[in-house]
């Protein structure tokens, strides 16, 4: 579980984070605002594992707001790379944070 905070208010944080899934070419499956929680899935890829994910949102203070990766499942097949869950955690924080 990573978490990373962004000097940003609330409701752009959520909607780029959105966005940001979407760039990376997962499908969101549920939102819901007022939670702060967001589930997404990449599809199946000959070359990199699937993923399913849960987001949580919140704001801290102010115009200061948390984005935690909350569960992260990683589905490899024999023929893929392999990828560890951290480094999965820390790129999706980082094209979060490149975004905003």
């Amino acid at each position: 579980m990573r978490t990373s905070v962004f000097q940003y208010p609330y409701e752009k944080v959520f909607r780029r984070t959105r966005g940001a899934l979407n760039r990376l070419g997962m499908r969101v499956t549920s939102i819901d605002m007022l939670r702060g929680s967001i589930c997404a899935e990449s599809s199946f890829s000959l070359s990199k594992p699937s993923l399913k994910m849960d987001l949580i949102v919140e704001e801290v203070e102010g115009q200061t707001t948390r984005v935690t990766v909350r569960g992260l499942l990683l589905r490899q097949h024999f023929f893929q790379k392999r990828k560890d869950i951290e480094c999965s955690e820390a790129e999706l924080l980082e094209a979060l944070a490149t975004v905003l």
